[in-house]
């Protein structure tokens, strides 16, 4: 079992050092937080990689999701009812949850992939 202190000393260390980062590179840290955030979301949910490569696509979570952020908030914002509006922070953890694992599903099996969205679902003929 993980030691408490240590787990909390650890989160604090990423979250300080993620923020850090963002204010000394320019990038919005709510952006960079909530991309960060993404970022572990999908690597914990990738359990059939191995340790290198849940890095790279760590990193490559992280990228797409400060990359997506305005673009997943502006979706985000026109599928939700009038009134109910998504900031950048929350573009950036949804994209940065979803984006790579739905490349990765179209680069396996392209034609598949985009039959799906042409036919309108699974079970369309």
């Amino acid at each position: 079992m993980a030691e408490p202190v240590g787990t909390t000393g650890a989160a604090t260390t990423a979250v300080t050092g993620v923020t850090v980062v963002g204010l000394l590179s320019g990038v919005d840290s709510g952006v960079l937080i909530g991309a960060f955030a993404g970022a572990v979301i999908f690597v914990m949910s990738a359990s059939e990689f191995s340790w290198l490569k849940k890095m790279a696509l760590f990193v490559a979570s992280l990228l797409v999701g400060i990359l997506a952020a305005p673009f997943a908030a502006d979706i985000i914002t026109w599928a939700t009812p009038v009134g109910i509006e998504a900031h950048e922070p929350v573009g950036a953890l949804v994209a940065s949850a979803i984006v790579v694992r739905l490349l990765m599903s179209a680069s396996q099996n392209p034609t598949g992939f985009f039959d799906r969205f042409r036919q309108g679902g699974s079970n369309a003929k």
